[in-house]
Order: structure tokens, then sequence, then C-alpha cells
């Protein structure tokens, strides 16, 4: 079937080719249309009950995005303290300006305690002491610094929906910022969930062009030094760009926006997909060099290169296809974007490679009037000689190969001990970025401004057992702030005994005290419990230990009954997400491991020879993931899936030197393994060369999960081409070595 296929391509190879560039212009439209997503909450799954408590948080409280903005001392030539009037007045200007923006809910600062004690702005140093001498100790300390060399100014902010409202927000503060006239010496940094949002959506933009380039001339400077021609460089080349294009346009068509994962997208097809383009390329000059016309080395790559290309594909695409069933919308929408994309990839590769190598050879033939000789390059004979020695070493000592791959086994097995997982979202950001910076000096000099909240919902909160309730879990809350990292609380019942310095037994009293506060919902079934800390500034074993606490205050909480508490906020969001990479990263790895085994078995069949195809895919993903535990490398929510990627794309490498072992031993080869390795094991090398090049082009970008990204699936590549040159030749050389007796043999 595959070579009437081959046929038909062969022959139709023009109409086809005009059907690849219609296309491709139509996916040129599409890439007019590809978008960013910024709005992280369009990646959260929907149906987690912590998701539907933040999003619960965020409508029924009108809780928005919060901005922080450090103000600090950078020169004490001109300023030496951020009690200086000069400076308050310059905040109190700033917050002005951000009042008149009609996105902005709230602000607060050291200027609004002047203005609302003083009545106005204070003259001296003097006047803001007297002010801050009003405040307990803990809200001092959270609202300037021991050495009074920085402060903040906190600004509430309706949640930004979309790239261009985020950008402009943001482009908006910064520009108050400027205008407020800050003393020489002091810089004001906005940060908090704004700043690193806006930082996140900056970086992927540049970072999705950067990768892309970077990957682009990797690829073409291999390419150009295995074929030796820069024409002839173009013929696996074309094929590629036609499949990313696609990709990126199909994307825009559909409305698949650009991610934190999904705009990985790009580098990544340019490293795998010309893998396909590769393997065709070599066969047909394979051919050519036996004797074969262009045509007839055509068919002969389509056809015989079709089957293994087809094999491959199909079980990378099954490992991508794992990652859909996943609840994290980011790795849903990577899986089809991957899917696509390798399929477009394929396609193409099939389809435009054979036609480009056939004209190519027609050109050049027209122009030089004479027979071109069709090497690969130069360089061949120096690799075909040494997989030649490495096929016969590999005859000669198969349980040596195994006992190597059993050897890095064991040390990826303790790796895989040490292995953790990470998804804060400033955790993306590598250090020396401005607004990281800020964030932690202010978790270092006001004890953190991340927020937990506890939902409390009742028939009415406002039942005085419920408020003493809610008092006696705020004060054991705060009682072990040593353990918890929590500096200030806030909560109604606070409110209630500001109006009356008690809670009273009269609900009506209770309700006189709360008719104007923002922490109640308007029919008072519903109320927050908010605890101010570092949090998300800690490590992650101490930032789970937090949860935890909170979790079991929660179960040992003594509410009246029919009171419902529940965990809520984006520090809590992010540790059951934390716990949803490890449960997910076990079932797609498992669904995606056993959907390739299966796909391998339908196509060929034998078990003996789809255990050499699949050894590769369980040892590089053994390897690569005791690689991540040995160098600190965490699991994050775009790794989750990394396991079932690498299965799909390892046993592409295992199943080219069983595809062609098979053909040479039922051609009759009394040394099909030497063969076998001398003919595709260059191809595999260039292949996986360019693959890690596409996935380390992924190193130049400047967000850590997209760097952490790259990083580990290049390891995965080289993990499992290793793996298949070691164990896939030395099964199947113990399987059938046996049955091949006397025959030719084959010299150095």
């Amino acid at each position: 079937m595959l070579r009437k296929i081959a046929e038909i391509i062969v022959v139709y190879r023009h109409a086809l080719a005009v059907i690849a560039m219609f296309l491709l212009v139509l996916s040129g439209y599409g890439l007019t249309q590809l978008r960013f997503e910024s709005d992280l909450s369009k990646q959260l799954p929907e149906d987690l009950e912590a998701v539907k408590d933040y999003f619960a948080l965020q409508n029924e409280f009108n809780a928005g995005s919060s901005a922080l903005i450090y103000v600090k001392i950078e020169s004490t030539k001109s300023v030496v303290d951020v009690r200086d009037p000069r400076v308050i007045e310059a905040i109190y200007n700033l917050e002005q300006r951000l009042k008149e923006r009609e996105y902005v809910t709230s602000t607060f600062s050291i200027a609004d305690l002047c203005v609302q004690i003083l009545g106005r702005l204070p003259r001296s140093i003097e006047e803001v002491n007297f002010v801050l001498n009003f405040l307990p100790p803990e809200a001092k300390n959270g609202l300037i610094s021991g050495d009074y060399s920085s402060t903040l100014v906190i600004v509430e902010i309706n949640r930004e929906r979309n790239q261009e409202t985020l950008v402009r927000v943001y482009n908006e503060i910064n520009s108050d910022i400027e205008k407020s006239n800050f003393p020489d010496g002091v810089k004001a940094i906005l940060t908090g969930d704004l700043g690193i949002t806006y930082r996140i959506l900056q970086m992927l933009q540049s970072d999705m062009n950067k990768t892309m380039a970077v990957a682009g001339a990797i690829v073409v400077f291999l390419l150009l030094y295995f074929y030796k021609s820069p024409v002839r460089m173009f013929i696996p080349l074309i094929p590629l760009i036609f499949g990313v294009v696609m990709t990126l346009g199909f994307m825009g068509l559909l409305g698949i926006p650009l991610d934190i994962a999904t705009s990985t997208v790009g580098a990544m097809i340019i490293g795998m997909g010309i893998d396909y383009g590769v393997h065709i390329t070599n066969r047909y000059y394979e051919e050519r060099n036996r004797g074969r016309s262009p045509e007839e080395a055509a068919e002969e790559a389509i056809a015989e290169t079709g089957k293994a290309l087809l094999g491959a594909a199909l079980t990378t695409i099954a490992g991508f296809l794992a990652l859909s069933i996943s609840i994290l919308p980011s790795l849903k929408m990577l899986s089809v974007t991957l899917t696509m994309g390798l399929g477009l990839a394929a396609i193409n590769a099939v389809i435009i490679t054979p036609s480009l190598a056939i004209l190519e050879e027609e050109i050049r033939s027209l122009l030089f009037k004479k027979e071109i000789k069709t090497s690969i390059s130069s360089s061949e004979s120096k690799l075909t000689g040494l997989f030649r020695k490495w096929g016969w070493g590999i005859k000669k000592f198969p349980i040596g190969a195994l006992i190597v791959a059993f050897m890095i086994s064991v040390v990826s097995i303790y790796g895989l001990s040490q292995v953790t997982t990470e998804v804060r979202l400033e955790k993306m950001i590598p250090r020396g970025i401005p607004e990281i910076e800020a964030l932690t000096d202010i978790r270092s000099e006001f004890g953190g401004q991340d927020e937990i909240d506890i939902l409390v919902r009742a028939d009415d909160v406002r039942e005085p057992e419920i408020v003493r309730a809610i008092l006696r879990f705020e004060r054991a809350v705060e009682a072990d702030s040593y353990y918890n990292n929590v500096f200030e609380s806030e909560s109604i019942a606070d409110e209630v005994i500001e109006k009356y310095g008690y809670i009273p037994n009269s609900k009506e009293l209770i309700k006189e005290a709360l008719k104007d506060s923002n922490l109640v919902f308007p029919d008072y079934r519903m109320t927050i419990i908010k605890f101010k800390g570092n949090f998300m500034g800690v490590t992650q074993e101490d930032f789970d230990r937090i949860m935890r606490y909170f979790e079991e205050e929660i179960k040992m909480s003594d509410f009246p009954p029919g009171t419902e508490i529940s965990l809520a906020g984006e520090a809590y969001l992010n540790y059951v997400l934390n716990n949803l990479v490890n449960s997910e990263l076990s079932r797609i790895s498992t669904i995606g491991t056993v959907i390739v085994v299966l796909v391998v078995f339908i196509l060929f069949r034998k078990p003996s020879v789809s255990i050499a195809m699949i050894m590769p895919m369980f040892l590089g993903a053994l390897w690569t993931i005791g690689y991540m535990g040995l160098t600190g490398i965490p699991f994050t929510q775009t790794l989750a899936g990394v396991v079932s990627m690498i299965v799909g794309l390892g046993v592409d490498y295992g199943m080219h030197i069983t595809h062609r072992f098979m053909e040479e031993f039922r051609e009759g080869n009394k040394t099909p393994i030497i063969t076998t390795m001398e003919s595709v094991g260059p191809s595999i090398l260039v292949g996986a060369l360019t693959t890690a090049g596409g996935f380390l082009a992924l190193l130049s970008a400047d967000l850590t999960a997209i760097h952490d990204f790259g990083k580990v699936l290049a390891v995965g590549i080289f993990a499992s081409m290793l793996s298949a040159y070691l164990v896939t030749p030395a099964i199947l050389q113990l399987e059938f070595g046996k049955k091949i007796g006397g025959g030719r043999s084959e010299k150095d």
C-alpha cells in the first residue's frame, strides 16, 4: 500500500505542490490572527474545587489584581530617608494620579496615613514619626522598612482580561510614577501580580521569536555541515518551513492562543519536524547512488522509509495526544498544537521532499549538462565508517552494550528519587528582573505581601457564634506566626471589635458594624478571612508545609454546625496545582506510554521486534528524569507532560534501527546489524542533533519555565538516541544473531 501511495505522490507531485502552496497562503492569513494569552486564569482547570473558590473570591468579593509599588532610596546624596516630606509628597501625587484611573479601586500608603491623621501632608520627618507612632508595630513594619530606606504603595485594580488591557494598565501606571516627581536618588518600581504578569507576557513574545530564530539557525548550520551544499540543504528544510508556517497559521485560524506552553511550538516543530525530511532525503540519495532513476529513488525513499516514518510519526503523536487527557488547559492546547504541527511536518516531508530532490537534480542537469554525483556530503564516509565500527562492536559484544545501559539506569534511578515540583508563577522569571528583585526585597523588609484567604459560608455569617469562631480561628493562626509566616490578618470579627470593643450577642449590632464592610458578601452568606505574610517567597518544601498547616487548622476549627470553611486565593491555588502536577505527571506518563506501546505492537506485531523498538523510549525517559533530579530541575505545569513527549519521540530511533535491520535480515544480509548501523546511524544522529537543536534553542528564552523545558527535552532526545544505539541493536543481535549463519562479512 505504501508503495502505491509513493507512486501516486511521485506522479502527481506537481499538483500536490500546488495544494501545499494554497495551504501556505491560507496559513499566512492565519498568522495575522495569532494572539498571546495573558489572562493566566484561563489556564486553570475550572472543575477543580480550589479553582471554583478562587473565582468565587475574584467575582463575589470583586477581588482584582494587586500592584505593589516599591519605593526605595538608591542614592543618599539628595534623600536619605523615605520619611522625607518630599518623598511623601511624591507618593501622594502618585496616588492622586492613580485614583483617576478607572481600573484602580483603591490605594494605600504612608501618605494616606499622614493626611488622615494630620489633615495635610507632613512638613518634617518629626511629623511623619508622629503619624507612625499611631500604628501598631506589626502594621508599621508592614508599611515601612526598619531602616526607613523603603516603603510601599499598595494598589488594588480590576483584573486585566486581555493582553491589550494588561499592557495599557502597566504602561499607564509606570507613566504616573514618572510624572510624580520623586526626588533624585529615589526609585519606584512597579511589581506584584501586575508587574510579574506583564513581564511574563513581554518575555513570552520575545522568547517565541528568539527561540524560533535560534532553532532555525541551528538546523540550517547542521544541515549545511552534513550536506555540504546550500542548495541541497533546502531539500529537507523547505518542507519544514511549510509545516511550521501552517501550524502557526492554523493556530491563528482556530483561535488557539500562544501562552507559556504553546509559545514553544515553533521551535519544537523545527527541531522535531526536520527528522522526517532528513530521513527521506538521505534514503533518496542512497537509492540514487545505487543507480536508480530520480523517480524510482523517490518512490523507494517514500515506500521504504515511509513505514518507519509513519510509525515514528504515529508514536510521537500518540505520546503528545496523551497530554490531551490532562485537566490542565495549557497541556491540552499544547497537545493539539504539537499533534497538528507534527502531522503537517510529516505530510509536507513526504510530499514536498521527493519533489524538491528531483527538481534539484533536473535543474543541476540543465545548468551543468552532466550527471551530478548524489552523495550526501564529504563527511558521509567518516560517519559511515564510525557507525560501521559501532555495529561491529555491538555484533561482537551485545551484552557489554546492555551493561553500559544498565549502569546509566542505576544512576538515573537515584536521580529519580530527588525530583521535585514547582508551579509558582514568579519562579518562571529569572533572577535579576527588576520586578522579581523588588518582590524579594519586599519579602525581606516587610515580611511579604502574599495573601491566603479563608472563605466562610453559612446561612448568615453575622451570627454571633460564627463571628466569634472567626475570631478564635484568626487568633490561633496569628499565635503560630513563627511557623506559618503570617504577620497580618483581617476579618469581619476585627471590624466588629473595632466598633464595639467586643463581639455583641445581637446580630443587629453586628449588622450595623458590617454595613460598609468589603469582607462580606451582600446577602451575608459568605465572608473571608485574610492572612498576609511571606508564603510564596519560601522554598517549595516550606511552602507546602505552610499550606498543610492551614488545611489542618481548618479541619480542627470549631465553627458552628452548618458553616463551611475552605482555603482560597492565589497562594493556595498554587499549592493545589503543585499537587495536581504530581498526579498529572503519573497519569499522563502512564497513558502516553501505554498508547505508544500499543501503536508499536499493532504496527509491527512481533513481540521481540517491538521490544527492541520501545526500549529506547523507556530508558530515555528514565535517564531524563534522573537528570532532572540530579541537576535540581523541578517539574512544572509545562513539564508535567514531558515524559509522555519523550516516550513519543524516543521510540522513533529504535523504530528506524529495527525497521532497517529487519529489511536487511529478510534480504539475506549475513551482517544486518553492521549494515543497519552504517546506513541509518548517521541519519539518526543528524535527526537527533537537529531535533535537540530545536529544543536547545529554548535555552535562549528568558522565562525559566521555557528554558528548562528546552533543556529537559534536549536531554531526552540525546538519552533516547544513546539508548537506541546501545540497547536496540544489542537486543536485535541477541534475538536474530543465531539465525544468521555464515555469509559475507563487512570490513571496517
